[in-house]
């Protein structure tokens, strides 16, 4: 059952204490390079538990910046570790030799444990520390994967809200980008990517070059689904104020939002210290449920039965004829307080799945096992109940009450760009910093991602130039790379970038929001390549950019000026 009151309070201090200031990143693999999601991590100073990501991956703050990592997984040997909060921590678990494989790991039996560990221990593991991507020379090819996600700049938003300076290794600039996806391109009818590019002069150093890859994959074909209403009662509650709740939520819902058609409607109900409703917004007005999206603030208790009933009405209210009508329930743990309550809510939810409306439940926070009450409401649902363990299978699991098909149009996809060395002296990526091999991989060995329907991305090279020679056309080559799904073959599309610079005041605004933001996260990283460039500057380059006529945008300008006040103090 949640907490209440005092108590919640005090817990989600707990969880994230306010002197909180580090951080923690890496990856688990086992020992045929295959990487483990749902791995259990105790941090050993507060016995707190982490899991990795769908990716193997997995981010945890701290308010020290030492630590020790026990990770934990069925059928493999435990395995502790230092860390520290400068390093990327590569871990690779040894599988157990049977008959010695132990039951199956609880991860209530993992708090916290004291003594030594039932099984041996193999270390297999590299420590790598963060750098930032340096210029590079000649005429070598740069790659990258195609599926950055999100979730850093609401790390970064957390940690300007508690007054404290952000980790270096928290600040992800390719995922600040992905955050705001300014410009979603169509590809044309027979393409499955759209690529397009910009050079301009460089803001923080007039003597380099901005180019901005702009790279779109196309929306999956929805013309013969009926229109939805979509209504989600979302839990705002105290509890989900952690890195691995409502902030996934938000980054994960974006995607949805870019694959809803004019017909399809959404509504929110959000319960927490308020239980409010917006309803019926048309999916021709993406930024205003955006906005709804960001919003959310967490805070007070949980009345998520209440809740789930108001969404039911907003459902009934709304309802679709011929349509698809479905409510979706995202929440960090059980519903209601008692279990006859439960049992009438049970009944309730049977009841409007005979009448259309059925119900799913997403969990996050928490893992399949953890909440029955969940997976049973969506079982008498009719609908489905999963657990949101990263932001890409976030995306994944809200796509999915659109469209199946809409999962995934591209397979193993990663991105190669090649300069012209003519024109190029120097070049550098901006971000994809933790990619510790990204400098040396090519495209063929490089492990591409899923891109699913309407996936967008916004790439940034600094350039330092040779020359200026308008007779040469192209500055640089981008190769996409891609396989479709289910298929292996390889596929390429090439995409040329035309060598036209144009001063940055002339930019268009999605680009000059792209450079902005670059700059925000080589200033929160303290970055050489802009100690030329002083808080002021940044401040009154957001300024006026950032109109700070919509909601995104006024969030954006305070956080600016949070991080400014906190790194000039510091």
């Amino acid at each position: 059952m949640k907490l209440t009151g005092l108590i919640l309070l005090l817990c989600s201090l707990l969880y994230t204490p306010l002197s909180a200031q580090y951080y923690f990143t890496g990856e688990v693999k086992d020992l045929h390079g295959d990487k483990l999601q749902r791995v259990a991590i105790i941090v050993q100073s507060t016995g707190m538990i982490y899991e990795t990501g769908r990716y193997g991956s997995f981010e945890i703050t701290s308010r020290i910046a030492d630590d020790s990592l026990t990770f934990a997984y069925n059928g493999y040997e435990r395995y502790t570790t230092a860390i520290k909060s400068t390093d990327f921590l590569r871990v690779t678990l040894k599988e157990l030799t049977p008959p010695s494989t132990p039951p199956k790991i609880r991860l209530t039996s993992l708090i916290p444990w004291q003594g030594c560990d039932p099984y041996p221990v193999y270390t297999w593991d590299n420590k790598h520390t963060v750098i930032e991507n340096p210029f590079l020379t000649g005429p070598a090819n740069i790659s990258f994967t195609g599926n950055p996600n999100g979730i850093s700049y609401c790390n970064i938003r957390r940690f300007l809200d508690m007054g404290t300076p952000v980790p270096s290794e928290a600040v992800k600039i390719e995922e600040m980008l992905g955050y705001f996806n300014f410009n979603y391109e169509e590809p044309a009818p027979a393409e499955l990517f759209h690529c397009s590019s910009d050079l301009v002069s460089c803001p923080w150093n007039k003597a380099h070059k901005l180019l901005c890859l702009n790279i779109s994959a196309r929306r999956g074909d929805m013309r013969g689904n009926p229109p939805c209403h979509l209504v989600f009662a979302i839990d705002a509650s105290g509890s989900m104020d952690m890195p691995n709740k409502l902030p996934l939520i938000k980054a994960g819902m974006r995607l949805l939002v870019r694959n809803l058609r004019d017909i399809d409607t959404v509504s929110f109900v959000q319960y927490g210290a308020n239980l409010s409703v917006l309803a019926g917004i048309p999916g021709s007005r993406k930024a205003d449920i955006i906005r709804a999206i960001e919003q959310l603030r967490p805070d007070g208790a949980s009345p998520g039965e209440a809740a789930l009933k108001l969404a039911y009405r907003v459902a009934h209210k709304l309802y679709i004829k011929n349509g698809s009508n479905r409510v979706i329930l995202i929440t960090d743990g059980d519903v209601c307080e008692d279990k006859t309550a439960a049992a009438d809510l049970e009944d309730l939810v049977a009841q409007e799945s005979e009448a259309g409306i059925p119900l799913s439940c997403i969990g996050v926070g928490i893992t399949q096992g953890e909440s029955s009450e969940l997976s049973i409401l969506a079982e008498r649902g009719k609908g489905t109940f999963a657990c949101m363990g990263d932001e890409q299978e976030g995306e994944k699991l809200l796509l999915k009450q659109l469209d199946e098909g809409l999962l995934s149009v591209a397979d193993s996809v990663s991105v190669t760009a090649g300069f012209d060395s003519t024109l190029v002296g120097e070049y550098r990526l901006i971000g994809y910093d933790n990619k510790r091999n990204l400098l040396a991989d090519t495209a063929l060995h490089m492990e591409g991602s899923t891109v699913s329907s309407a996936h967008s991305m916004t790439v940034l090279f600094e350039i330092i130039p040779r020359k200026d020679d308008i007779s040469i056309e192209k500055i640089a080559k981008v190769q996409i790379n891609y396989c479709l799904p289910g298929k292996k073959a390889r596929r390429t599309i090439y995409y040329d970038c035309p060598n036209s610079p144009v001063p940055f005041d002339r930019a268009d605004l999605p680009l000059k929001k792209a450079a902005c933001i670059a700059l925000f996260g080589m200033k929160l990283k303290e970055s050489a390549y802009v100690a030329g460039t002083g808080w002021g500057d940044v401040e009154k380059m957001t300024r006026k950019i950032f109109a700070g006529n919509n909601f995104i945008d006024r969030e954006y300008i305070n956080m600016v000026i949070k991080a400014r006040t906190i790194y000039e103090h510091k």
